[in-house]
């Protein structure tokens, strides 16, 4: 009887962890914005800044994202290669760029993530759900020249 009561108590706890884990893991977001676009060397460069809100570390990312037409229409794809980021306060947020031909971009009125993976620390690649992401629509602040009155 006392080793059925163990099993029983152990299966508990192990299935405790195991969905403790599994929530905090459905709690991990990054809030994606593109912030900036430049022209660099006779190549386009989009800047993104990816933010977790202070909650849950990202290993290693690989986000794929796609320039779209008006119309919807792939144009092109590039990579957003993610160091990792969000292990504390500092570190939440974190800027990463990607190329495109200048020509695409011109044409591009929408951007579209098709594809994330994550590379943990023991060098496993996970898919992440593309729910894990927030598009946020940046609009920064018109800059004047004035003079002081």
């Amino acid at each position: 009887m006392k080793r059925a009561g163990k099993l029983l108590l152990a299966s508990l706890f192990l299935g405790l962890g195991w969905q403790s884990s599994s929530f905090a893991e459905e709690q991990r977001y990054i809030s994606i914005r593109n912030t900036d676009s430049m022209w660099i060397q006779g190549v386009c460069s989009l800047v993104f800044r990816l933010d977790n809100g202070g909650n849950g570390e990202f290993s290693h990312l690989s986000v794929t994202i796609r320039l779209n037409d008006k119309a919807g229409n792939p144009l092109s794809e590039g990579t957003l290669d993610v160091p990792p980021f969000g292990d504390s306060d500092a570190t939440r947020s974190i800027d990463v760029a990607t190329e495109f031909d200048c020509d695409k971009l011109e044409k591009a009125s929408t951007i579209t993530i098709i594809d994330a993976s994550e590379t943990r620390s023991n060098h496993a690649v996970v898919k992440l759900p593309l729910s894990t992401f927030d598009p946020q629509y940046y609009q920064p602040l018109k800059i004047k020249v004035g003079q002081r009155n």
